[in-house]
């Protein structure tokens, strides 16, 4: 037993030997198409934007990228138009399968700042899980493309989830 966690501690330091000498970060920016899953609720185009961290755990294929970043988003229904702004902290697993692409998942934290709905009672956090990819152009660019889907109510007493699709642009420094 003794010898096993010697072996977990060797491999966790390693790990972060590793991830010290493979960091980068960066920012990203696009555009947000929200909705309500089983709702009557319209899309709503809103927009995202952030920073990021990239530690290398496996060099040029598995990095973890934890984010920071606000997001304007919410959805239309046939009496007003629900704004609902959240600070993002997703933490995404990202592989590359090519230099040019990768694909990411993992999970996202969402803290409800602000709404401009009266008649809803909002969830403050909004857990979600992320599914992304990016294709990875020259001059550190990249085209970005994730899914990001609710794992809890968006407003309490109802089976409705937030749906976001997001499109958008990084830059890597």
């Amino acid at each position: 037993m003794k010898a096993l966690k010697t072996l977990f501690f060797v491999i966790f330091l390693s790990l972060i030997a590793n991830s010290a000498n493979a960091q980068s970060w960066g920012i990203r920016a696009g555009a947000n198409f929200s909705t309500l899953s089983n709702s009557d609720a319209k899309s709503q185009t809103g927009y995202y934007g952030g920073v990021y961290r990239q530690f290398g755990i496996v060099k040029d294929f598995l990095y973890i990228q934890p984010e920071l970043q606000f997001s304007k988003q919410g959805f239309d229904t046939d009496l007003s138009t629900v704004d609902l702004n959240y600070i993002h902290l997703p933490i995404v697993a990202r592989v590359y399968v090519l230099k040019l692409l990768s694909f990411e998942t993992g999970p996202q934290f969402g803290f409800l700042v602000s709404d401009n709905a009266d008649n809803f009672d909002f969830n403050s956090v909004d857990t979600s899980w992320d599914f992304g990819m990016s294709i990875n152009l020259p001059f550190r660019l990249s085209i970005d493309a994730r899914y990001i889907t609710s794992l809890n109510e968006l407003i309490e007493g109802r089976d409705s989830k937030s749906q976001v699709i997001q499109v958008g642009a990084s830059f890597r420094f």
